[in-house]
């Protein structure tokens, strides 16, 4: 039988398809498959046209393209026990409302960006293949994610720290997400770069498949009870993590895996020299003199723990005997 329009006069479409699009951005194929055929069709098959369209028509899921009829996009046209046609319930609404999500995607898009920070690694002695890999990937047209490994006091941690610079930028640790916590962030931040520390201690199923699916195809989807919401990301995820060896393989497959050593002493004499005479104000001398110590006497070549030491002895005028003060207090404790 034929179903006639009145009862669906009143609908704004336009409104309804935008707000479909908020919530679920990836129908936009399905709804311009429909302009498409409302388009096209009338002028094919004029008696077909009128009738309407089947699913399968417009390449779509029968329930999908079903649920847009109590949504006030579709009205069914015709139905019978082996048949169910659809039409447009306002063409010109839908193409006005399919123009503009597209055109505010496109300016969201577009929009001038935060200028990346130019001195980003410079701080970092030395790894300048790291460096160059991390820029190109910064500079990539579609995101490019990368895991850096390696053991506890390697420069995996500096990196991390200066990529929490870049703009739009989120900063999460890994032992510190709720469960299902990671939802939340992208739906509420929405970050252009997503940097994880320690992402070998992100165990929590729901976590793990919101980052997958965020990096495979930039969608993320959340149904939980009664809440359901979408949202099309595009989104570099930067990582760092000790070992690997208990990350899923899967989600091991969607990085670009950085392998990091240990620093040597002198490598790590002279990072410890750069940071505190850089970041810290030290003074190169004293600099030197808290790398020495670290090595010889606290048996670390972790970067952090000199940053630290040079942080307790900020004074006016600090002195070698300030350091070999606060030395031997760690060491009463160690």
């Amino acid at each position: 039988m034929t179903i006639d329009l009145p009862n669906y006069r009143n609908i704004p479409t336009y409104k309804n398809t935008i707000k479909l699009l908020e919530q679920e951005p990836e129908i936009l194929d399905l709804l311009e498959r429909i302009v498409q055929w409302e388009e096209e069709m009338p002028k094919i098959h004029p008696s077909h046209a009128e009738i309407g369209f089947r699913p399968e028509e417009v390449f779509g899921d029968p329930r999908t393209v079903a649920k847009l009829v109590p949504r006030g996009i579709l009205r069914l046209s015709y139905k019978s026990a082996s048949d169910t046609r659809y039409r447009a319930l306002n063409l010109g609404e839908l193409k006005r409302a399919i123009q503009d999500w597209k055109k505010r995607q496109a300016k969201i898009e577009t929009e001038e960006p935060a200028q990346i920070p130019e001195d980003l690694f410079q701080f970092i002695v030395g790894h300048n293949d790291v460096k160059e890999l991390l820029w190109r990937a910064i500079k990539s047209e579609d995101p490019i994610h990368i895991l850096l490994t390696g053991t506890p006091a390697s420069a995996k941690s500096l990196f991390l720290e200066e990529l929490r610079r870049l703009p739009k930028s989120t900063f999460v640790l890994g032992s510190g997400l709720s469960k299902a916590g990671l939802y939340d962030i992208i739906f509420d931040e929405q970050p252009k770069y997503l940097i994880i520390d320690e992402i070998d201690k992100v165990d929590d199923s729901a976590n793990l498949t919101c980052l997958l699916s965020l990096m495979e195809r930039g969608l993320v989807v959340e149904r939980k009870h009664r809440k359901h919401r979408t949202i099309q990301l595009k989104c570099w995820v930067f990582a760092g993590a000790n070992r690997i060896d208990k990350l899923p393989p899967e989600l091991i497959s969607r990085f670009l895996t950085l392998q990091f050593r240990p620093y040597t002493q002198e490598e790590f004499t002279e990072v410890v020299v750069h940071v505190l005479t850089n970041r810290e104000n030290i003074p190169k001398h004293l600099a030197l003199y808290i790398a020495q110590k670290c090595i010889k006497e606290l048996y670390t070549r972790d970067p952090r723990d000199a940053i630290k030491i040079a942080r307790l002895i900020k004074t006016e005028t600090p002195t070698k005997h300030e350091i070999d003060k606060i030395i031997s207090l760690i060491k009463q404790r160690r």
